[in-house]
């Protein structure tokens, strides 16, 4: 029993819920190789790995280093309080983010033995981003930057390893069709950060919301959700994208619930199921929008 209870704490405190969005841009950047001719199973697989590892230990340091500031409490929403609640210990959450960067070191040679010293560089960019957005003196997360971020290591970097990694090449059209990825993924950070405006600004963070205030933050994030579909639509226009991707509006209506549900109230428990619903959309969108370049060929 113990033993279970355990590997439950282990799982909610890689917060699986978040890690759609870092599988998405490997799924997308898949089907873009895919469309291409390069599809490879092995670095395919292996990206998806490393990838979800990062972003599990992303959210371990993030834990860890809250709690250290002491920004965690037992009433904060929206976290695992593996630590504050007692169930793990600090140095417990610190040593389990450094074995997920360890195992993800493993794949990630295999990427960069397969892809050269590009992968090798951006990997290591992605890597020292995913620490140094909760970790150092001042933390990227702590800041109005941690959005713009978020946008280009798990909305593009990640897609155009993914590509290349499987087709040695990285043509410039790739992070261009990533940039709809690149504003949901940044709009999940930005309605936690609306949701929890008051304690951050009660542990001196400066987020994207507290510069901008709750009704310019709110705007940024309705423009997030938007942009996506206006970029598609353009990517289309111009060919970029074949007509299939068009899929992606069959996903238009969850947007409408989501501008409501963050305008409604400024109440964090309530405010939860709006991160929690922009994580969905980004991984439905995700979803039809490689669906919609695999299809491009065969139609």
């Amino acid at each position: 029993m113990i033993q279970r209870q355990s590997l439950a704490e282990w799982f909610w405190l890689a917060r699986p819920f978040s890690l759609t969005a870092s599988a998405i841009p490997v799924i997308f950047g898949t089907a873009l190789a895919a469309k291409d001719g390069f599809f490879a199973w092995g670095p395919a697989l292996a990206m998806l790995f490393a990838s979800l590892l990062i972003q599990a230990a992303t959210n371990m340091f993030n834990e860890f280093y809250d709690e250290k500031r002491g920004l965690d409490t037992t009433l904060s929403v929206g976290i695992a309080g593996s630590i504050v609640k007692g169930h793990l210990t600090a140095r417990a959450v610190l040593l389990g983010a450094l074995f997920c960067y360890t195992l993800a070191l493993f794949f990630s040679l295999y990427l960069v033995a397969v892809g050269g010293w590009p992968i090798l560089l951006l990997g290591c960019l992605s890597a020292l981003g995913g620490y140094v957005y909760s970790a150092g003196p001042r933390p990227i997360a702590y800041t109005p930057a941690s959005e713009a971020m978020v946008f280009v290591f798990m909305g593009v970097i990640i897609v155009v390893i993914t590509y290349g990694v499987q087709a040695l090449s990285f043509p410039p059209y790739v992070p261009l069709a990533s940039i709809p990825l690149g504003c949901l993924v940044s709009a999940i950070l930005l309605a936690n950060n609306i949701r929890d405006m008051d304690s951050d600004r009660q542990g001196n963070r400066r987020t994207l919301p507290i510069a901008l205030g709750r009704r310019g933050g709110i705007a940024i994030y309705d423009g997030l959700l938007l942009a996506p579909y206006v970029c598609v639509a353009l990517f289309i226009a111009f060919g970029l994208v074949p007509w299939s991707a068009g899929l992606v509006f069959l996903s238009a209506p969850l947007i409408v619930r989501l501008w409501r549900m963050v305008s409604s109230t400024t109440v964090p428990e309530r405010l939860d199921p709006v991160v929690k619903g922009t994580a969905g959309l980004h991984a439905v969108f995700g979803i039809l929008y490689s669906a919609g370049i695999l299809l491009g060929p065969l139609i």
